[in-house]
């Protein structure tokens, strides 16, 4: 039997108020109509989670119980100046993520990505505090969470784990910026719902929510980077056909060349030339497809999702071996992709499900997984047959995986939720070409996880959880004949011996989320984590290129422990939102990967680095603040700072990001007309600290500050809208290293004055 839920959605003033009302666990909602009214029919008996957002007002949530009769709710809207996400995930009025959850956790929609596109998604999502990038140039870029990286951060892309090579800092994160509709970051140990990748935090990506029924949309992005002459277009689609929902989208990126603010540069004591500011082979490509489809029911939803992204990418001429004058002279074409360079390809099937249970609502994901990566340079000839059967082909990564995750939950009325799930992950890796850095390898791992969130009362909220998983890693024995001068010696290398290790491990958490004032909220989570040493960590054994070095894994290595606290305190009224959150933690055999006393034999590398486990501690916070200053007129703030330390060399960890504070003022222009409206121009700055504390062997890095400044607005064309932005960064020009910055290495700056033009057109077919 079917019910139905309604209600009126006020203002203070009990004027009717067209907000969105959105359930969760369906994917469906509607919008109030001019007096407040809205009516959601044919729903099953079930617990389900409301969602009341409205641009100016504080959104709300709501748990609601429809047993056996239509069920009426209706509720007062606070007004507020600060704008809020629109599309939040589990809305609060707070900005510091859902009220439910004890963690530090920022969620952005489409629209801030859209404003902040900066060609790849980490990049896109760096303004944001605790958030940093490792780059290699322009196209390559990877997140960092509060100073840790690599395996330590979970992307979750539709509810399955991303699989992607992303051990290395040159492995970029292969999503499409185009195709993310809302994001939640959570910052900190998240190993309790996630598994052991999530120690440092999370990054959740979402699918938009369905359309609804007969409803079709489509869009076209189109966006043009100066500093590299990049050009974006991406066509999208979305639909709901008698609850039959598809989507569909394409991107095409291509980028030249980027520009430095530099004539040269400074390696190993060499001067060398940097011809028309321009860095050699750094141009590339990328191509992305995804197609959705599936069915949206009263009982829940069952979605496919096929994507795939393929990126090819010139990598500095200088990045691999040693850089020669000779071969930095330009060849007459900024868009070619020469040798060094790197092709990427991330094919993804991904099956979701929701299915109610009476009062359960059972997740089940599924999803299959096939990267490629390949490397292409010159092979060194002291070290290949001569009969070389790779060409040029210096190494290739194959990983196939496949994942399945399910979590059943309960509701409680108001009184909070119950969730009971369980992951499992297989993985296959072979490699390929002339040069060797990892093995071939097997690994399973899986856990299970049991989650409590208590609501003592509609403020006070108090979570816990624990966790047990496994994991078996097989990793085979590797032998490479030695050449010398393209001549066999008959002499046989061990890269790596045959590696068969399981670990068992578990994680608990416990916090709470307490709203003890009007405006004002504090979390507080406590935690123990861990993570699982990868097959990367305990057998990797050859030149990394894309880090300079060769890498040598340790098949010693033991599990990670890490035992956190973080604390998030928020105040928001009108006029001001204001986050500060610290956290501290304390690192039982953290892997690194250290400098040793020892030189390769390997051509192309200098010294052995290699992974070591030693005792560390990690603190710091971020502190952000939204401020109306006057109508139409906003300032935000955001600072960040990491401090670590190896407690076993009482020397700080490697590629820790500096102090830096980033600053945003924008303003509404009143110059809404019929044509042209919604008018902001905005002027923004970084301001980082310099970096002193470093580990051995690696190198300081000045600060630097950087200026950026936009105009956005919309105007309509008879009855079609578009929407444009034109935006500067690095506008003075400046000359800077980013600490984190894969060519940091070689004194290479980032690149120059850029101006970005952005043009959306939405089209409604229907």
């Amino acid at each position: 039997m079917d019910f139905k839920l309604s209600g009126r959605i006020i203002d203070e003033s009990g004027e009717g108020l067209m907000a969105s009302i959105f359930i969760h666990e369906l994917g469906k909602g509607t919008a109030a109509d001019i007096d407040g009214n809205y009516e959601i029919d044919k729903l099953r008996p079930g617990n389900y989670h409301l969602h009341i957002t409205h641009i100016g007002y504080k959104s709300q949530s709501k748990t609601l119980l429809i047993k056996d009769a239509d069920v009426e709710f209706s509720t007062e809207m606070i007004a507020s100046a600060i704008q809020l996400e629109s599309l939040t995930i589990e809305a609060n009025p707070f900005k510091n993520g859902p009220l439910e959850q004890s963690q530090t956790i920022l969620v952005i929609d489409r629209d801030y990505i859209e404003k902040n596109n900066a060609g790849t998604f980490a990049n896109t999502i760096e303004k944001l505090p605790g958030i940093s990038t490792i780059n290699t140039g322009v196209g390559i870029s990877k997140p960092v969470i509060r100073g840790m990286s690599f395996n330590r951060i979970l992307i979750n892309d539709r509810g399955i784990k991303q699989e992607g090579q992303q051990w290395g800092t040159d492995h970029g994160l292969e999503i499409d910026p185009f195709d993310v509709d809302r994001v939640e970051i959570i910052k900190g140990p998240a190993s309790l719902m996630y598994g052991s990748d999530g120690m440092a935090g999370v990054i959740n990506i979402s699918p938009p929510a369905f359309k609804q029924n007969g409803e079709i949309e489509a869009s076209i992005n189109s966006m043009y980077r100066s500093n590299n002459d990049m050009i974006s277009n991406s066509a999208s689609f979305a639909g709901n056909e008698s609850d039959f929902v598809f989507s569909g989208r394409f991107t095409m990126q291509d980028f030249a060349d980027y520009r430095v603010p530099a004539e040269n540069f400074n390696y190993a004591g060499f001067i060398l030339p940097i011809f028309e500011n321009r860095l050699k082979n750094t141009a590339g490509s990328e191509r992305h497809f995804s197609a959705m489809a599936g069915v949206k029911k009263q009982w829940g939803y069952s979605t496919v999702t096929v994507s795939r992204f393929q990126q090819k990418a010139g990598l500095f001429v200088g990045a691999v071996g040693v850089p020669r004058s000779y071969n930095l002279r330009p060849d007459g074409n900024s868009r070619n992709i020469d040798i060094p360079r790197q092709e990427s390809s991330h094919l993804k099937v991904i099956w979701n499900n929701s299915i109610m249970l009476d009062d359960r609502w059972l997740e089940l994901d599924f999803g299959y997984q096939k990267n490629i990566r390949e490397e292409y340079s010159l092979p060194h000839s002291q070290e290949v047959a001569p009969d070389n059967p790779f060409g040029n082909l210096a190494l290739s990564l194959n990983l196939d995986v496949f994942t399945a995750n399910a979590r059943i939950s309960q509701q409680k009325n108001d009184k909070g939720q119950a969730i009971l799930g369980f992951n499992t992950q297989f993985s296959r890796n072979q490699h390929s070409g002339f040069e060797f850095l990892l093995p071939n390898y097997e690994s399973i791992q899986g856990g299970l996880f049991y989650f409590r969130e208590i609501k003592f009362s509609p403020n006070l909220i108090f979570n816990t959880g624990a966790r047990i998983d496994g994991a078996y890693h097989d990793i085979q024995e590797h032998l490479q004949p030695i050449y010398r001068n393209s001549r066999p010696t008959g002499e046989i290398d061990q890269r790596n011996p045959d590696i068969q290790k399981s670990f068992v491990n578990w994680s608990a958490s416990s916090g709470l989320s307490w709203v003890f004032k009007e405006n004002y909220n504090l979390k507080i989570n406590l935690g123990s984590a861990f993570r699982i040493p990868t097959p990367i960590v305990l057998s990797s054994n050859g030149v990394h290129h894309g880090n300079f070095r060769h890498e040598i894994g340790n098949p010693e290595l033991e599990s990670e422990r890490s035992y956190q606290a973080d604390l998030n305190f928020a105040f928001s009224n009108r006029k001001v939102s204001i986050n500060l959150s610290p956290f501290v933690g304390y690192f039982d055999g953290y892997i690194y990967l250290a400098p040793s006393a020892r030189f390769s034999t390997l051509p192309g590398s200098s010294i052995l680095w290699e992974y070591r486990q030693n005792d560390a501690i990690f603190l710091g916070g971020e502190l952000s603040a939204d401020i109306n200053i006057v109508k139409d007129l906003s300032l935000n703030i955001g600072s960040e700072y990491v401090y670590n330390q190896n407690l076993d060399t009482s020397l700080p960890l490697p590629l820790t990001p500096p102090f830096s504070t980033f600053a945003a003022i924008e303003y509404r222009l009143p110059l809404d007309s019929k044509f042209i409206y919604n008018m902001r121009i905005f002027v923004d700055g970084r301001l980082a600290a310099d970096q002193n504390r470093v580990d051995r062997n690696e190198r300081t890095t000045a600060g630097y500050k950087l200026l950026g400044a936009g105009l956005s607005w919309e105007m309509k064309l008879k009855s079609q809208k578009l929407q444009f932005q034109v935006a500067g960064q690095n506008l003075t020009n400046e000359f800077y290293l980013n600490h984190l910055s894969r060519y940091r290495l070689l004194n290479l700056p980032e690149q120059g004055r850029n101006v970005t033009v952005n043009l959306k057109i939405p089209i409604s077919i229907r």
